[in-house]
């Protein structure tokens, strides 16, 4: 079937500049995990304010289209806010892990008094109000076009350019320098817009699939493809180099799986009708392979220094996580209560793991989810992996009945690999900014239902309204 076009003028609306204002804001105030970060009075009202913007246009249709991440965020909030009301001492005390509390109580003669599920409210509290970010994207982005959400590649890659500039700075300024946004942080390290390493080296690993896409001809198709090929290897060394340089090992390893996403959708933008060989990956992995030796032989490559050293077998975060699955199963089913973590582990710090250092996360936010939120939150656990590992045979089966895939849901399923595994090791997700990234992965993946009817393409050409939208990735016969 022919689909009839034609030619519109090229135009952004007022929710794409919000949301880029927002995403850059998110980024410069939401680098950090911590419930104290100042910066945070200024990330959370303007989420706030944000929401109510978007609440007061957005349509039930557009809506309708993201409702498996809407109603999934809706169950975190209401898993946490269960965790929130007070309870009778008669049940309170039957809670499993409960027994030093309720001797403390007795000894300090304070009497059956009722308490919620958290054994730390206040960090329920934190770890509701910090869904006002990820919320915020969500509903933006529900208002937005398919194209202006394929555009929100530019605004990402930019932050990661400019978070990457940041941590060369930093590295010229020393330990000291004025550009670390964080009291708390990797001082000497190149964090960028962050204030851990291993959080900067995941989001600019997270850029390699979106490289791909912006280099893809489904993307902008009116571009020199030869200028969007440059920028992206242009951009892609410098990640390279900066990631070498994190002393990240989580970095490393998903750099390796970002490039490796990368390659593969090139390979499936290759196959596109407009697609002639956008990327040859001859000369661009040869350059890489040099641009890493050098970085090596230079004695900059920290992250492969600490990849290769002894210490990581040693360290404590990983010796911790089998005293963590121990409490998990003493606090199991209901949990410690959402944002408990830090002072449940202080609690029961096995005396061989005791040092100067302060344990405020696993550094595993599956066993972390475990001990603080129970079989519940488990449950969610498993509803998301199994909504990705859905997402991820639709799209692929999509190609072999279709004939093609679609470029930006790939890079958005790369992403969200990238951030899952990294969690393994780390709590990326506990950052606002890497948050706000992961819904606006979710928009390229549920969103392309409710954009209004309307495709507003960066070539200057748009689908008739009385015909279906074009496939992403398809010529204009179908």
């Amino acid at each position: 079937m022919r689909i009839a076009r034609r030619a519109v003028p090229h135009r952004l609306s007022g929710c794409f500049w919000a949301l880029t204002a927002f995403l850059f804001l998110a980024f410069a105030t939401g680098g950090g995990s911590r419930y104290d970060i100042q910066s945070l009075a200024i990330l959370r009202p303007a989420s706030a304010v944000l929401i109510a913007f978007a609440i007061w246009g957005v349509t039930t249709r557009q809506l309708r289209a993201l409702r498996a991440p809407l109603l999934f965020l809706g169950a975190m909030a209401l898993l946490i806010l269960s965790h929130l009301v007070p309870l009778p001492w008669s049940i309170w005390s039957q809670l499993p892990g409960r027994e030093t509390i309720v001797a403390i109580d007795e000894a300090a003669g304070l009497g059956r008094i009722w308490r919620p599920l958290a054994l730390v409210p206040v960090g329920a509290w934190n770890a509701f109000f910090s869904l006002l970010p990820p919320l915020a994207v969500l509903l933006v982005g529900a208002r937005l076009s398919l194209a202006e959400r394929r555009a929100l590649v530019v605004p990402l890659l930019l932050l990661a350019i400019i978070s990457a500039v940041v941590a060369l700075l930093q590295l010229g300024g020393g330990e000291d320098s004025p550009l670390y946004l964080y009291r708390v942080t990797s001082n000497g390290a190149a964090v960028g817009l962050f204030a851990n390493r291993n959080h900067q080296a995941v989001f600019l690993a997270c850029m390699f699939p979106l490289l791909a896409l912006f280099a893809s001809p489904t993307t902008f198709p009116r571009w020199d493809r030869r200028v969007s090929l440059g920028l992206a290897l242009a951009c892609g060394a410098l990640l390279v180099a900066l990631i070498l340089v994190t002393g990240s090992r989580a970095g490393l390893l998903a750099m390796v799986v970002g490039l490796a996403g990368a390659v593969m959708l090139d390979t499936i933008s290759r196959k596109t009708p407009t697609g002639r060989g956008v990327m040859t990956w001859t000369v661009p992995a040869a350059a890489i392979l040099i641009l890493v030796g050098l970085v090596i032989g230079t004695g900059r490559a920290e992250s492969v220094d600490r990849l290769l050293g002894s210490a990581g077998s040693g360290e404590i975060r990983y010796r911790a996580w089998g005293p963590i699955f121990t409490m998990a199963k003493d606090y199991f089913p209901a949990g410690s209560g959402i944002g408990s973590f830090a002072e449940v582990y202080r609690l029961h710090e096995p005396y061989a793991l005791l040092d100067w250092t302060t344990f405020l996360r696993a550094h595993n936010d599956p066993l972390e989810l475990l001990l603080t939120g129970g079989a519940p939150a488990m449950l969610l656990l498993v509803v998301a992996v199994g909504a990705y590992v859905r997402q991820c045979v639709t799209w692929w089966r999509s190609g072999a009945r279709e004939g093609t895939r679609s470029v930006t849901k790939g890079a958005a399923l790369c992403v969200i690999a990238i951030l899952g595994l990294a969690s393994l090791g780390d709590y990326p997700l506990r950052t606002p900014a890497l948050a706000c990234l992961l819904c606006v992965m979710l928009l390229w993946l549920y969103g392309a239902d409710g954009a209004g009817g309307h495709d507003n393409s960066f070539d200057g050409t748009a689908s008739d309204p009385k015909t279906s939208t074009p496939k992403e990735g398809r010529g204009s016969n179908a």
